[in-house]
């Protein structure tokens, strides 16, 4: 019942956020071709006016008439740790929900499905990132939590459950990624700028 209470409590103000018009745009490429499109907002507050900070995202694969389509709701607090998150995938497969939560050292996550519905509980923390592997704006959320030193963090992605390892390193304008996640990272007061990963992929703010 608690967790059901918990996930319940995450749809309203996803829902009021995602029928508004996103500021930004990202164009995804592998291999020099473009493979999706990406649109995103990030803003100061979360719903009811609380402290923090909210990103909206939609993502659409391939640009053109997407078969794919998943749309990303994350609220943060101040400190940079988790409060809400919802990712809505719509597919060939039917649409399909996520939503997780942080509850102290714990992550739940609960995913709703045609015919099916699943929960379960992760260890959380303030060195967790919820991450996806199509909706790419989401890694903001590393960038804010970045130190030259090194930050040594965990990502979570909720879709396929699947646990990175890595550290976040700043260095000047940019974020270097070490670990599971190898890469570079570079935001600014909009969200992503770009985003280079050593699997192939490139995301950069779109031209048009």
């Amino acid at each position: 019942m608690r967790m059901a209470a918990v996930m319940l409590s995450l749809l309203p103000a996803a829902q009021a956020f995602a029928q508004e018009p996103l500021e930004t745009k990202l164009s995804i490429q592998q291999g020099g071709r473009e493979i999706g499109r990406e649109e995103f907002t990030l803003r100061q507050g979360r719903g009811r006016g609380t402290p923090g900070s909210t990103l909206i995202a939609s993502a659409f694969y391939p640009a053109t008439s997407p078969s794919l389509k998943l749309t990303a709701t994350l609220e943060r607090t101040p400190e940079s740790a988790l409060a809400k998150f919802q990712l809505e995938v719509e597919g060939p497969n039917g649409p399909t929900v996520i939503l997780a939560a942080g509850s102290g050292a714990r992550l739940i996550i609960r995913t709703v499905a045609k015919g099916s519905e699943a929960g379960r509980e992760l260890p959380g923390g303030p060195d967790v990132v919820l991450l996806d592997d199509q909706v790419f704006s989401l890694y903001s959320a590393v960038a804010d939590v970045a130190t030259p030193a090194g930050k040594s963090l965990t990502g979570v992605f909720p879709r396929t459950a699947r646990r990175a390892s890595f550290v976040a390193q700043r260095e000047g304008g940019h974020v270097n990624l070490t670990g599971d996640i190898r890469g570079t990272l570079e935001t600014d007061g909009q969200g992503l700028v770009s985003l280079v990963l050593d699997s192939g992929i490139k995301v950069s703010r779109a031209k048009d």
